[in-house]
């Protein structure tokens, strides 16, 4: 991965972690998306909001350069989940052990070549690498296949048909760095994509239907501010949720429940 594009994604974690709008350069001791106003933070800046990862809130005019606001868009937070899963990175770790084994028959044929007095030792140390690329290849593949099998076999409620997909987004999160709650809010933007009809009622009872279950757990605002999108606020009673995440004592991916 080149370093653009490790710039770009640990700009999109620090405005996910934000959740709301933030300076898109750093600004005297004021804190920014960018620490510096760089040729390569300018130009991942740039790509951001061109293609939608980044959305600019409002514009300070402050002095010869305005200041700009931004925040993280739907198209960025997916970005981020896909580039730095679990499942993308073993992927790619077999896709270049592939690409050793590929070129091994190459190289050992002119090693053979040069070193005639060490063909022996030479063919003994080439078969046992390929035996230890083949395996690691194999735990690849085992591994990927293990995480897309845990979360195709948590058994989820009927009467709930993007439940599967909320807990996948949700470990996703968790396991890229964003933490263990998300905002009402981004869980439904994030649902809209597939359930575009969904209502927010609709979102509601299914929350608590996963609740019910111990899949996950809703969670309130802990104060000074903390209260994301309102208008995707549960109310339960005398409690009002903001947020949600797995439950505790939910079980683990690809263990039945009754």
């Amino acid at each position: 991965m080149d370093r653009h594009k490790l710039v770009l994604l640990e700009a999109l974690k620090v405005a996910a972690l934000q959740r709301g709008e933030m300076r898109l350069y750093r600004r005297g001791k004021l804190p920014g998306l960018f620490a510096q106003r760089t040729r390569l933070h300018a130009e991942v800046a740039n790509q951001a909001v061109q293609e939608n990862l980044l959305e600019v809130t409002r514009v300070e005019p402050i002095g010869k350069t305005p200041l700009e606001w931004v925040r993280v868009t739907q198209k960025g937070i997916d970005l981020l989940l896909e580039c730095e899963s679990p499942a993308r990175a073993l992927e790619e770790l077999r896709e270049a052990l592939a690409v050793n084994q590929q070129g091994l028959p190459v190289w050992a044929a002119q090693m053979h070549g040069r070193l005639d007095e060490l063909k022996q030792r030479f063919a003994e140390e080439v078969d046992e690498m390929r035996q230890q690329l083949d395996q690691l290849s194999q735990r690849a593949i085992q591994a990927i296949e293990r995480i897309e099998a845990a979360h195709s076999s948590e058994p989820m409620p009927a009467a709930v048909p993007w439940a599967q997909e909320a807990l996948a987004y949700l470990d996703r999160r968790k396991q890229v760095g964003l933490g263990e709650r998300c905002s009402l809010a981004d869980l439904f933007a994030a649902l809209m994509e597939k359930h575009a009809q969904m209502t927010i009622k609709e979102f509601h009872a299914g929350l608590k239907r996963l609740q019910e279950r111990q899949l996950i757990a809703l969670l309130p605002s802990t104060g000074n501010g903390d209260a994301p999108g309102p208008e995707y606020a549960l109310l339960d009673g005398a409690a009002v949720y903001y947020y949600v995440g797995r439950a505790k004592g939910s079980p683990a991916p690809g263990h039945s429940t009754v």
